[in-house]
């Protein structure tokens, strides 16, 4: 059983990341047997991804009555996928995902939307950024540092992702979120906004501070006000120690899809967590944007934290978790390990979340290769399979690049 304490102390921030070497036994880390379900199922999954693929390049769309939709975002989402199941610049099928993505989205310029252009900016930058060098001595990777094209941009590419990235901030409602762009903004749009944002800056493309933080600030009104209080679980940092927790304050405070509709789900959750540590990142680096306080710091530090607490609340990895909550179950989780990756956490409160979905997704594969959940949200979406495996691959992958991860409030005396 854990101890339970409510201690006046300041706690170093690895305690409350959880983090650690990559051993099996340690939290996030699969056994030998695991590992290799995992790479199977991840090669069986981007083998149905290929078998899609028309001679045009396309991939994938999202059916809304009957008529398609989003052939760009689905396909870069496919490309995506193949991309981190090891897939590289010069292979037949990502090649032509380019190809297909760039030839229709400067047919579609005056009709271009968020979800399309945000996450054709991650895949054309993924496509072309450079494999992280080792560092001597070391088992980890660092990317090359290059100032003004940190992704080896070809000039027309790096012509094109400001283009995209800059049309992007443009779109930004005066209330600080997304829409598809022209009708009301959702949380949705605006994570996958703030996605291509992140991934055109940090390719070379300057963003205006003011976009962030205008989104931040957003993120922290529209998280729900109240919500129960949640033990903060402090875990074992070594074998043989014993984990425990304490009352530092945490609530379980999620997100919902609207303004007009602030039910709190998983999926629009993760995507809470994942905007406002985009956000940090971008104002706090190269350096401080000067609006950006050490107050709303701390408050955007306390709604992340609050958000997991959400997350350990209702955490589930065999469906999205929310009273009410639609089936966007694999949207889901590629958002859960995306909110986990930038919040360095292996565990969400003391679910690992990793070899859990990594056990359930190995499960659930067809045997063609796809995974499924048969519907994306309401009766008007058809089920995408591609989609669905997209982001099945990209959760197994843990193919989001890390950032620093928001400080989580302190446990002080006050």
């Amino acid at each position: 059983m854990p101890l339970r304490l409510a201690l006046p102390l300041c706690l170093p921030l690895l305690l409350v990341l959880a983090g650690g070497s990559a051993h099996a036994g340690e939290p996030g880390v699969p056994d030998k047997a695991l590992k290799k379900k995992i790479e199977k199922a991840i090669q069986e999954g981007a083998k149905f991804l290929r078998s899609k693929q028309k001679a045009s390049g396309k991939i994938g769309e999202v059916k809304h009555h009957g008529n398609a939709h989003y052939e760009i975002g689905a396909t870069a989402f496919a490309g995506l996928a193949l991309l981190a199941a090891g897939e590289k610049k010069g292979d037949d099928a990502v090649d032509a995902v380019m190809g297909y993505c760039k030839t229709k989205y400067l047919e579609k310029l005056a009709g271009r939307t968020t979800y399309d252009t945000s996450v054709l900016i991650m895949f054309v930058t993924q496509y072309y950024r450079p494999k992280p060098k080792k560092r001597r001595g070391k088992h980890n990777t660092v990317e090359a540092k290059r100032k003004k094209n940190p992704c080896a941009l070809p000039p027309d590419i790096h012509k094109w992702v400001r283009d995209m990235g800059l049309w992007l901030a443009e779109k930004q409602k005066a209330s600080g979120d997304w829409g598809y762009p022209a009708n009301r903004p959702d949380w949705s749009n605006t994570q996958y906004a703030l996605l291509g944002l992140r991934a055109a800056r940090d390719c070379g493309v300057k963003i205006p501070p003011g976009v962030f933080l205008k989104a931040a600030q957003r993120a922290l009104e529209l998280q729900a006000e109240e919500g129960p209080k949640v033990p903060r679980t402090m875990p074992a940092l070594r074998k043989g120690e014993r984990e425990y927790e304490i009352d530092a304050g945490d609530r379980a405070r999620g997100w919902g899809y609207l303004e007009t509709n602030r039910n709190p789900t998983g999926s629009m959750t993760t995507a809470g967590i994942a905007i406002l540590a985009i956000c940090n990142d971008a104002l706090l680096k190269p350096r401080r944007f000067p609006a950006y306080t050490p107050k709303l710091e701390r408050d955007v530090g306390r709604a992340v934290q609050d958000g997991f607490a959400w997350l350990d609340v209702h955490f589930s990895v065999t469906q999205n978790p929310g009273p009410n909550a639609p089936n966007w179950h694999y949207y889901y989780l590629y958002g859960l390990e995306r909110a986990a990756v930038f919040g360095a956490r292996s565990l969400v409160g003391k679910h690992d979340w990793y070899l859990d979905g990594a056990r359930y997704l190995v499960g659930a594969q067809m045997p063609d290769g796809r995974w499924r959940t048969g519907v994306l949200g309401t009766k008007e979406y058809e089920a995408s399979d591609v989609l669905d495996t997209a982001w099945a691959i990209l959760f197994l992958k843990k193919a989001t690049r890390p950032l620093e991860p928001v400080k989580p409030p302190v446990v002080t005396g006050d």
